[in-house]
């Protein structure tokens, strides 16, 4: 059996896409932030990722979402010295 497959692909539909979408939509509001930045694009692939990975439940998702608040993209200056 090759990898090829191994793989499912478990598609997301129009009502699977609202839920992630409305996710999405609250979380660009909280961190103020524009759809078009890469933080958004990073977190909408985590979102996209986390339902294609058996994540389903709104409230899971949506704790993801506020769980990664804190990992911005970009440079991140580490405050403990070696």
């Amino acid at each position: 059996m090759t990898a090829a497959q191994d793989f499912t692909f478990d598609p997301i539909g129009p009502n699977e896409l609202e839920l992630i979408d409305k996710i999405f939509q609250v979380e660009l509001q909280v961190r103020r932030i524009s759809r078009k930045c890469a933080e958004a694009e990073a977190l909408a692939a985590r979102l996209i990722h986390a339902y294609q990975s058996g994540i389903r439940n709104a409230d899971a998702l949506s704790a993801l979402a506020r769980s990664n608040r804190h990992h911005r993209t970009g440079y991140h200056h580490r405050t403990d010295r070696l």
